[in-house]
Order: C-alpha cells, then sequence, then structure tokens
C-alpha cells in the first residue's frame, strides 16, 4: 500500500477551492433555510447566490413596510430599495470574500425588486443610477443607518440568525417610512 501525496501546486487548488467552499457555506446555508435553491456550481454561482439574499433581505424590509398600507412605491423609495441593495450586497460580498462581485449584484438586485413597481426597463435605468451614486457616495462613508443595514445583513447570513434578519428588515422599512415622510413634507 502506498500513500500518494499531490504535488505543491495541486495542493495549493484544492486548498483554495476548500477555502472558498467554506466561504460560501453560510450563505447557500442561509438561502436552503428559506426554501431557496443555491445557484449551481459554475462561473456566476456567487453573484446569483447573493442576487438572491439580497432580494431575500431588501424585499423582507418591503413586505414589512407595506405590511397595512395600500399605496404605492414613491419615486423617493426607489431610490432607498437602490440604495439598500447597493449595502445589502457590498456586505454579503464582502462576507464571502468577493468584493468585486457588489455591483453586478446591486444592479440585478435592484432591477429584480423594482420591476414590480415600475417595470423592468425603467427598473434597469433605476438601478444603474443607484449604483452610481452609492458608488460615489463610498468615499465620504456610510451613515449610521447605513452600517446598522450592513452588519444587519452579514450577522443575518453569517450566524442564519432570525433576530437579525428582523432587525434588518426593520431598518430597511423605516428607511422607506422616512422616505415617504420626507416626500410628504416636500410636496
Amino acid at each position: 500500500m502506498a500513500i500518494l501525496f499531490p504535488d505543491d501546486a495541486i495542493a495549493r487548488r484544492w486548498n483554495g477551492a476548500l477555502q472558498a467552499r467554506l466561504r460560501r457555506a453560510p450563505l447557500e446555508k442561509f438561502l436552503r433555510a428559506r426554501a431557496i435553491v443555491p445557484a449551481p456550481v459554475g462561473v456566476a454561482q456567487d453573484s446569483d447566490n447573493l442576487v438572491r439574499a439580497t432580494v431575500l433581505i431588501v424585499d423582507a424590509g418591503l413586505t414589512l413596510y407595506f405590511e397595512n398600507r395600500s399605496e404605492a412605491l414613491a419615486a423617493p423609495q426607489r431610490e432607498i430599495v437602490g440604495h439598500m441593495a447597493c449595502l445589502v450586497s457590498r456586505s454579503l460580498a464582502e462576507l464571502i470574500s468577493n468584493p468585486p462581485v457588489w455591483r453586478v449584484v446591486a444592479l440585478v438586485s435592484t432591477a429584480r425588486l423594482l420591476s414590480p413597481w415600475i417595470g423592468l426597463n425603467a427598473a434597469a435605468m433605476a438601478s444603474a443610477a443607484s449604483a452610481r451614486h452609492f458608488q460615489q457616495g463610498l468615499p465620504n462613508g456610510a451613515s449610521a443607518t447605513d452600517a446598522q443595514v450592513s452588519r444587519g445583513a452579514s450577522a443575518a447570513i453569517g450566524r442564519d440568525c432570525a433576530k437579525s434578519m428582523a432587525q434588518v428588515s426593520a431598518v430597511i422599512a423605516m428607511c422607506l417610512t422616512y422616505s415617504r415622510k420626507m416626500d410628504y413634507a416636500s410636496a
């Protein structure tokens, strides 16, 4: 009987694949716990799973906001939805150690979230504008609310904690409420 050891290049590749798998595991567990099938293995696996998680988190905030309301999503609220999708996608991309993918995830997530309200073409344009504004605002730093959403989204995935999911949903709903009040005040 003999034991074969792989050469250094193969061992590094195996170790890298294992590390990537371990980083993705909490995200996939989070999706499965909510009856969402994770994306199949492939080039777009990370971004597809991040889109699913981002839409789920931001949509939970939208659902909470619209719980006892009948009005539609106002224009300032669309910007808030885009901003929240950017925040969540950025924090989740950092959580799985794939920060460059946040922008693609934010674009797709925002379009998915807004398309029922304003149609796919308008949602795609609003999505691009949201990502551009978010990226331009990055050097200025995040507000306390932004930090709360980012931490809450990371905690909801990293610990798969229902309490963290409820908290981040409540903060998103609060932001939507505040933007609606500001819209009424300016009218």
